[in-house]
């Protein structure tokens, strides 16, 4: 991932005064992606939500670890799969301590597409080739790819991308354009063998492989783009040249880069590990690891548990961004028992609650509230309770009184008590003593008509990443005390 400190700068919501606030008005290609003559193409990537990003390439073999040394520990910048760079290994002594070495005869691509779906998972991203400049698919452009320098010689992306197709999920691929050890010197201790010229070239034909060979291509995730917007308006324009409906992230760009310069980015992506202050306007994705590192670590035990990462969820959508969770495949091709169990988890609670997140908008109020945050559909809110309030579940910021609300993960609908008060347009809802779902209770809350905002509906955001750990935090909760994922989630 981007080890670039980030300055995030988001634009914000502000309802006009009663005004319903439905999917009509979900951001639209704030991103401004100036080429498409529409955005219809964006319409299952808003409506996805949640996708497993991946992350393998030769750094899975040493684990983090480099001759006795642990470099996989993010508290002091570096990280598993940026090992190359941090050890300041030379790039031919890399490749022949690691592409022999690279043989991952487990690797099953229907079990891990599998996992996804059974996750909730709705699109798979996967490192085609990431800063070590190693390729995970067979590549004319160079012999450093898995088919030509390591004894697997089966193409990585090809079986996923069939797999995908197979089971109905979407599939595309991030690639590193601008930052490459191996081909270009872009890392300490390596001099660059090509010339600008020369690995643009290099770059040019894997893009034209990535985008002829494998199907459709639903999502190019750059990353470490240059400030050459000339460079990289001809890499956009080529991908959809050749898969017209593909969705580009944001990255193909610097971030120094102007918004409105950036015309072949369809959603923003933000730094790393990082939920917005606020609810977002334009289509926008945040990436996060399951703990510390991206690349598979062998030292790293800091994992967020399974309700943090449904927290996490249902905070994004309450923002209107989507989530790419990581994973860190072993160097024998396996997803690790605790990335499954927890993606496991995650599924089940999407399976009863999977309408609360799948095609849902940001929240109607710009503001959440001390006991989680909400997500809405046509005429009906979906109330987070990430931490429980046995005296009753209450928001302001909402006009009128709803016709029922119920707890969603309740097949039978019960409907539970509801009070309004016109005065302040505070909605209260009775609830049991305990939460029927510790993790995430969800509440579905309905309205005969579309959701309207109340005039000046006033409040505050609670929950917040913090800059420095990077980790989700609640600033103050007079019910439950401070609640915040793992220290773990540190920033790079």
């Amino acid at each position: 991932m981007n080890k670039t400190k980030y300055i995030f700068l988001a634009v914000f919501l502000t309802c006009p005064a009663t005004v319903p606030v439905g999917l009509a008005d979900a951001p639209a290609n704030g991103t401004a992606n100036a080429v498409h003559m529409d955005d219809s193409h964006m319409e299952w990537w808003r409506a996805a939500r949640f996708g497993m990003f991946i992350h393998w390439g030769l750094y899975s073999v040493p684990g983090g670890e480099w001759k006795g040394k642990d470099y996989g520990k993010e508290q002091g910048g570096a990280s598993a799969e940026w090992l190359m760079n941090s050890a300041q290994i030379p790039k031919e002594e890399y490749r022949n301590t690691l592409a022999p070495k690279f043989d991952p005869t487990k690797f099953d691509a229907a079990k891990w597409v599998l996992t996804a779906k059974e996750a909730g998972m709705k699109y798979m991203v996967i490192t085609s080739k990431h800063h070590e400049g190693f390729c995970l698919f067979d590549t004319d452009a160079t012999d450093y790819n898995v088919m030509d320098a390591s004894p697997f010689k089966r193409d990585i992306i090809k079986e996923l991308s069939e797999e995908c197709a197979k089971q109905g999920i979407k599939f595309g691929v991030y690639y590193s354009q601008f930052k490459d050890w191996y081909h270009r010197s872009r890392g300490r201790g390596n001099p660059g063998t090509l010339s600008t010229e020369a690995y643009l070239d290099l770059v040019e034909k894997n893009l034209d492989e990535l985008l002829s060979n494998y199907g459709e291509m639903a999502v190019l995730w750059f990353d470490t783009g240059g400030s050459d917007v000339i460079e990289a308006d001809a890499q956009g324009a080529r991908v959809l040249e050749l898969q017209p409906n593909a969705v580009i992230c944001s990255r193909l760009y610097s971030r120094r880069v102007p918004v409105d310069q950036r015309k072949y980015a369809d959603f923003e992506s933000l730094p790393d590990r990082m939920l917005p202050a606020k609810r977002m306007t334009e289509d926008s994705e945040t990436c996060m690891t399951m703990r510390h590192n991206w690349g598979y670590d062998r030292n790293d035990d800091a994992w967020k548990s399974p309700k943090d990462i449904i927290e996490f969820l249902a905070l994004c959508g309450a923002r209107g961004v989507n989530l790419l969770l990581n994973v860190g495949p072993t160097p024998e091709g396996t997803l690790l028992p605790e990335e499954i169990e927890r993606l496991t988890e995650v599924g089940q609670w999407l399976k009863a609650n999977g309408e609360s997140i799948y095609g849902t908008n940001y929240s109607p109020v710009d503001h959440d509230f001390w006991w989680g945050a909400m997500t809405q559909k046509d005429k009906t809110l979906y109330l987070h309770v990430l931490e429980w309030q046995p005296d009753g579940i209450e928001f302001n910021g909402i006009v009128g009184k709803p016709s029922k609300a119920y707890f969603l993960a309740d097949p039978t609908h019960k409907a539970l008590p509801v009070t309004y008060t016109e005065n302040g347009h505070v909605t209260k809802i009775e609830v049991p003593a305990n939460a029927i779902d510790t993790k995430n209770t969800v509440i579905a809350v309905e309205y005969e008509t579309p959701v309207v905002t109340a005039p000046n509906a006033k409040g505050k955001y609670h929950w917040y990443t913090n800059r420095r750990t990077r980790h989700t935090d609640i600033r103050e909760n007079k019910n439950a005390g401070r609640h915040a994922l793992p220290e773990a989630v540190t920033g790079n």
